[in-house]
This record gives C-alpha cells, sequence and structure tokens, in this order.
C-alpha cells in the first residue's frame, strides 16, 4: 500500500511537471511569434502590398489627369493658367532688359505674366527674379516653366491634377 501511495505521488508530480512544462512551451511559441525578427517579415510584406496598391492608384489617378488635361485649354505658367503666349514672354523680356537697371531694380516693379499672381522685384532685399526670368528667355530662347497646353504641362507632371493649377 504504502508503494501504491508513493507511485500516486511520483504519477501526479510528472503529470504536473509534464502541464507546467506544456504551458511554458506554448508562451515561449506565442513570444516567438510576437518578436520583431517574426514580425518583420509580416510588416514587410503589407508594406510592399501598401507600396503596390499605392503605385496602382497612382497609374490610375495619371491616367483620369490626363485625359482631364487633354480636354483643358489653356497655357500654363509655373504651375499657374496664363493669357500670355510665349512670344507674349519673349516681347516682355526683350522690352524690360531694354530698360535701364536703375528702372528695372525699383522696389514694386512686378510683373503678373498674365497670371493670378506677381513676381516682384526688390532693392531692399536684394532680389530680382524679373531679371533671372528675362535673362532666361533671352539667353535660352524659349520660356522656362511655359506649357503652351495642360496636355504639355501634364506629361512634365502627370501626378499633379490639372484642376489644381492656379486660376
Amino acid at each position: 500500500m504504502e508503494k501504491l501511495k508513493q507511485n500516486k505521488i511520483w504519477l501526479t508530480i510528472i503529470v504536473i511537471g509534464v502541464v507546467i512544462i506544456g504551458i511554458l512551451l506554448a508562451m515561449l511559441h506565442q513570444q516567438k511569434q510576437s518578436s520583431p525578427e517574426a514580425q518583420s517579415s509580416s510588416y514587410a510584406s503589407s508594406a510592399k502590398a501598401a507600396s503596390s496598391s499605392q503605385r496602382v492608384e497612382d497609374q490610375n489617378n495619371e491616367k483620369v489627369y490626363a485625359k482631364k488635361a487633354s480636354n483643358m485649354k489653356g497655357h500654363v505658367y509655373s504651375e499657374y493658367f496664363t493669357t500670355w503666349s510665349e512670344n507674349d514672354f519673349k516681347a516682355w523680356a526683350n522690352k524690360y532688359m531694354n530698360q535701364p537697371e536703375s528702372e528695372r531694380h525699383k522696389d514694386g516693379v512686378s510683373e503678373s505674366f498674365g497670371t493670378s499672381t506677381s513676381w516682384k522685384n526688390s532693392r531692399t532685399n536684394m532680389v530680382y527674379p524679373l531679371d533671372k526670368i528675362a535673362k532666361q528667355i533671352q539667353s535660352d530662347g524659349y520660356v522656362f516653366n511655359y506649357y503652351k497646353t495642360v496636355k504639355d504641362f501634364n506629361k512634365d507632371y502627370p501626378g499633379v491634377n490639372p484642376d489644381d493649377i492656379k486660376k
């Protein structure tokens, strides 16, 4: 009888030990799954999926923007609609550069180029954007950032919604 009681005690101890080891192994397995190493592959795959999804959305937007741009009329200068043609810019550059420097560099000398905004010279700050624009037109023979059509603008900036061009 004594031997049977000792065997029951040992059997109980062994069963409790196996249960505890099982619980510890389950906890270790769960901890491994939540470790940064285990999650990095999950993060990488979700980031890749998000990137792919964004790329598809961007491509779809670009197609929509291209279609919009082909139907829109007008000239674009520096992300603004303009009423000026390229010849108007060239004529302005010649007229502007023929003025004496003292006239060109006065405070408040400005030009809108047919847009809703103005580019202004500032003698106070020693900033003369109009000189830079006029010299670029004269030296290069074309107007930088000028597009004859919205479609041409869209070719250089396919990700910009043509509706966002400032009027």
